[in-house]
């Protein structure tokens, strides 16, 4: 009597993890991918940031702003940032999404930043919006990781 509620409970389980991964297998493919997409738009966007403040050229990094943020950085307010993170970091070398945050209305991008003269990197969070029907930078904010939570240097070992 014993080994048939085994039996019977083995079954019932496996009943379960079959139905589960049918359940599973019916969602579309690209559902969970949905960060990989987020990703292949907002690269391009980092990428031209980062080799705007390079190369110190203001119309690129303008080119892809809200109109908001266009408004916020005038041409020297964008001059004395690039100029203040070469000078403390260097230039911009690589970036890695470290999160994806979905808002209404928006989406916030977080970069693990490597500069030329640090060791440790810093936080490149990029606001994207949609506005007239594009999507464009409407927020740059650029911490030091452990300055917002994280103590390891390195926290993608």
């Amino acid at each position: 009597m014993y080994l048939k509620k085994i039996i019977m409970m083995t079954f019932i389980g496996l009943l379960c993890c079959l139905w589960g991964n049918v359940a599973y297998a019916a969602e579309p493919a690209d559902f969970w991918q949905y960060e990989k997409n987020i990703e292949r738009v907002a690269d391009p966007f980092a990428g031209r940031i980062m080799k705007a403040l390079n190369e110190e050229d203001y119309n690129s990094f303008q080119s892809n702003n809200s109109v908001k943020m266009k408004a916020a950085f005038s041409e020297a307010t964008f001059k004395k940032m690039a100029s203040d993170l070469k000078e403390k970091f260097g230039d911009c070398k690589e970036k890695e999404v470290m999160s994806i945050e979905l808002r209404e209305g928006y989406t916030i991008v977080n970069y693990k930043t490597i500069f030329s003269q640090m060791t440790d990197p810093l936080l490149m969070r990029m606001v994207l919006m949609k506005e007239n029907g594009s999507t464009c930078v409407a927020g740059l904010w650029f911490n030091q990781l452990k300055l917002v939570g994280h103590t390891d240097p390195n926290p993608f070992k």
